[in-house]
C-alpha cells in the first residue's frame, strides 16, 4: 500500500504546526505582518495540501468522496477566513489574542481537514489496527494542536509578561507602546479560568472521542506525547534564536494516562486525570518552578467536574473496547 500520499499531508500539516506555533512567538515581538515569515511557512503547508486535494478533484487514489469533499470545505472556510481577518485588523487594529472570532474561523477550517484527511486515511487503511505507531498518531496530534492552540495566547504570554515586569522584555518598541495596560494585552484579556477549563475540555473530548472511535487508548496518549515534545524543541529552538518562549502544557499528558490506566470507569480516569493535571500545574504555578499562566486554586472544582461529566456525555460503544 503507497502511503506516500498520506506521508505528504502530514508534511503539510507539520509545515501549518510549525508556522502557526512561529507566529504565535512571533507576535509576542513584532507587529502585525501580512507577509511574515511565519505566516509564509503556514502557507507553504496550506499550499501543499491544496495541491494534494487538486489531484484527488482530478481523480480519486486515495480518498473517498466524502473525505475529499469535507476537506475542500475545510479549505473554502479557511480561504473566507483570510480576508476576513485581514478586515478585522484594519477595523480593530493590532489584534494580540488568539480568542478573537476571525481567529476561531482559522481554527474551525483547520480542525475539518484534519478531521477529513484522517478520515480519509482510516478508509484508505480500513482493514488494519489502528496503532499508535502509525499515521494515526500524527494526525491525533495535529487535531489536538488545533484544539488546544487558542491557550497559547496564555502560554506565551506567561513567560513574556514576567519578563516585562522584571524590565527584560524582547518585544519591540512598537509593541511596548500599544501596551497601555500590559497585563490584559499580554494575555488577550482571556480570565484566568478559562486556561484550566478549556485544556481539561478539549483534552478529554479529544481523549475520549477516539477512544471511542478507534478503540484506542494508546493513540490519544502517544499525541499528546508527540504534541508536547513538539512543543519543547519549538521552545529550545526560539530561545536558541532570541524569540519569545512559552510555557509547555506538561501536565496535559496526565488526562490520556489516567483513561489508559483507569480503563473500565471513564469517569473516574477523567476526574483523577483533571485531578492531578490542575495540582500539578498549580505546584509548578506556586513554586515559581516554571513561568505558567495565571492559575487560582479555587478553579480546581469546576476543572474537576468538566473532567468528570465529558466521557458521562460520550457513551462508549457497546462492544468492548480492546487496548491496540
Amino acid at each position: 500500500m503507497n502511503l506516500k500520499f498520506y506521508r505528504l499531508w502530514v508534511l503539510a500539516f507539520l509545515l501549518k504546526f510549525i508556522g502557526s506555533a512561529w507566529d504565535a512567538s512571533y507576535h509576542f515581538r513584532y507587529l502585525f505582518e501580512k507577509y511574515s515569515i511565519p505566516h509564509l511557512v503556514n502557507f507553504a503547508g496550506f499550499a501543499l495540501g491544496a495541491f494534494l486535494l487538486f489531484n484527488e478533484w482530478r481523480r480519486l487514489n486515495y480518498m473517498d468522496r466524502f473525505s475529499r469533499n469535507l476537506t475542500t470545505i475545510g479549505y473554502v472556510l479557511f480561504l473566507i477566513g483570510i480576508p476576513l481577518d485581514f478586515s478585522y485588523h484594519i477595523a480593530y487594529g493590532i489584534d494580540l489574542t488568539t480568542w478573537s472570532p476571525t481567529h476561531f474561523v482559522y481554527y474551525i477550517a483547520t480542525g475539518i481537514m484534519i478531521i477529513a484527511v484522517w478520515r480519509g486515511y482510516s478508509v484508505y487503511t480500513k482493514g488494519q489496527v489502528p496503532l499508535w505507531k502509525s499515521m494515526h498518531t500524527w494526525f491525533a496530534m495535529f487535531l489536538l494542536e488545533c484544539l488546544v492552540f487558542p491557550n497559547m495566547q496564555q502560554e506565551n504570554g506567561s513567560i513574556s509578561y514576567d519578563q516585562y515586569i522584571h524590565g527584560k522584555s524582547i518585544a519591540s518598541k512598537e509593541i511596548l507602546a500599544i501596551l497601555s495596560d500590559p497585563a490584559s494585552q499580554i494575555f488577550g484579556g482571556i480570565p484566568p479560568w478559562l486556561y484550566p477549563c478549556y485544556s481539561v475540555l478539549t483534552v478529554s473530548l479529544f481523549t475520549v472521542l477516539i477512544i471511542r472511535i478507534f478503540r484506542s487508548y494508546s493513540i490519544p496518549l502517544a499525541a499528546t506525547a508527540l504534541y508536547i515534545g513538539l512543543r519543547f524543541i519549538g521552545k529550545l529552538i526560539f530561545f536558541a534564536v532570541g524569540y519569545p518562549t512559552s510555557y509547555v502544557p506538561i501536565t496535559l499528558l496526565f488526562i490520556p494516562i489516567f483513561y489508559l490506566l483507569i480503563k473500565k470507569y471513564s469517569w473516574l480516569a477523567g476526574l483523577l486525570g483533571s485531578f492531578v493535571y490542575f495540582i500539578t500545574l498549580y505546584g509548578i504555578h506556586t513554586s515559581g518552578l516554571l513561568i505558567t499562566p495565571p492559575l487560582e486554586i479555587s478553579l480546581l472544582i469546576p476543572v474537576l467536574l468538566i473532567g468528570m461529566i465529558v466521557p458521562i456525555i460520550i457513551p462508549a460503544r457497546k462492544k468492548r473496547i480492546e487496548e491496540v
